[in-house]
């Protein structure tokens, strides 16, 4: 059975995007920082980024499994329900870029200007277009970040370079994180 060529570029996106996402997990998150050095038990600096990347390529994958199914015939094509959203590739085309921008940001800005921008892009992304909660929640959700791992966990989150290390540190002070 043949597969069209609108086909073909749907299966081939995802794969494409899994391997990416799997090839960055396992030899480019923090390349030339001795991770396994800052390792303590099971859980260490890269746990996260790898599983955030893995679960990114595991997804790409099953998307293109269920586009080969879908193309070859093996699957149902049913229409979908009334009020059911649809996939939209661009979408996810913005939102791995959103995620790209905020890890080259993060180093430059901090973590503490950088995640609210991200929460809002994202919040955006998802089709939420309310200012105030788009707003609150990415104040709110910084806020609660910083806290539990710079707080309670005691981990040094990257504060930025120049002005915007400068500017973490006022904001720390004035939330009572240090």
């Amino acid at each position: 059975m043949a597969v069209s060529p609108r086909a073909a570029l749907g299966i081939v996106w995802p794969l494409a995007a899994a391997a990416g996402s799997g090839v960055l997990a396992l030899f480019y998150v923090a390349p030339g920082v001795d991770l396994a050095a800052m390792t303590r038990g099971v859980i260490g600096p890269a746990t996260w980024p790898k599983a955030m990347l893995l679960s990114a390529a595991a997804a790409g994958a099953l998307l293109a499994v269920l586009r080969l199914l879908e193309a070859l015939a093996l699957r149902s094509t049913r229409e979908p329900a009334v009020g059911e959203d649809e996939y939209h590739e661009a979408r996810s085309i913005g939102a791995i870029a959103l995620l790209v921008g905020y890890g080259v940001a993060i180093p430059l800005v901090g973590i503490a200007w950088a995640t609210p921008v991200f929460l809002a892009g994202w919040l955006l992304l998802g089709g939420l277009r309310r200012p105030l909660l788009i707003g609150l929640t990415s104040i709110l959700g910084t806020l609660g970040i910083l806290y539990f791992f710079v707080k309670v966990s005691l981990m040094p989150l990257d504060r930025g370079k120049g002005i915007f290390e400068q500017a973490t540190v006022a904001l720390y002070r004035l939330l009572g994180i240090y």
